[in-house]
């Protein structure tokens, strides 16, 4: 199996504020949705958010399937990141750049792109860390998959069905990794209204 995933912010403080990821460290849906947004997380709340992305990971991908993160996999330091990367028992990880990954973390994924198309069971899917609305392969039913906005643009690709791209990254994805089967079953309705859109073109 092929895996899908972005924004991991692994080692970022802040992250759990701004986008709201008070579950993640432990929290219970109840008091997390209660929680003071101004409140600084801790050490500790970075450590257990960390703790639980990676467990997240590990619970969804299999050692030998496929990861791809679509960037921003940490905010640390290369010796950090590297032990981070220890922990997902995936061997077979590959990375796409986003705007927090140092080049120094190119030396403990396989492959390392800043784009590119990755073809799988006859899909084809162009993987950005960045929103596009035109891309490699778009007109001819190359499906988009990025990161990078926390699903601040749920809204938008919904209101755009025929649109073949899908925000794979932690916030839009229950904190977790996407397979290829649910982006099947999430694009294949989109597929339709993308033929139907350009059958008479």
């Amino acid at each position: 199996m092929i895996w899908f995933t972005a924004d991991l912010h692994l080692g970022h403080r802040n992250i759990i504020r701004f986008c709201d990821r008070w579950s993640l460290c432990g929290l219970d849906p109840a008091e997390a949705a209660s929680h003071d947004k101004d409140r600084k997380p801790t050490t500790e709340d970075v450590a257990r958010h960390d703790e639980q992305v990676l467990a997240n990971i590990n619970d969804c991908v299999g050692e030998n399937d496929t990861l791809w993160i679509l960037g921003d996999f940490s905010l640390s330091p290369a010796r950090i990141a590297r032990e981070y990367r220890e922990q997902i028992h995936c061997r077979n990880v590959g990375l796409v750049r986003g705007n927090h990954d140092l080049k120094s973390y190119d030396e403990f994924f396989d492959p390392v792109i800043d784009q590119g198309i990755v073809r799988y069971q006859g899909r084809r899917m162009f993987l950005n860390h960045y929103p596009m609305r035109s891309w490699d392969g778009a007109f001819h039913g190359a499906w988009h998959l990025y990161g990078h906005v926390h699903n601040r643009l749920a809204a938008e690709d919904a209101a755009e069905p025929n649109l073949l791209v899908k925000d794979v990254g932690l916030d839009a994805c229950n904190y977790r990794p996407i397979s290829f089967t649910e982006l099947l079953a999430y694009m294949e309705p989109r597929e339709a209204a993308f033929r139907e859109r350009y059958k008479s073109e």
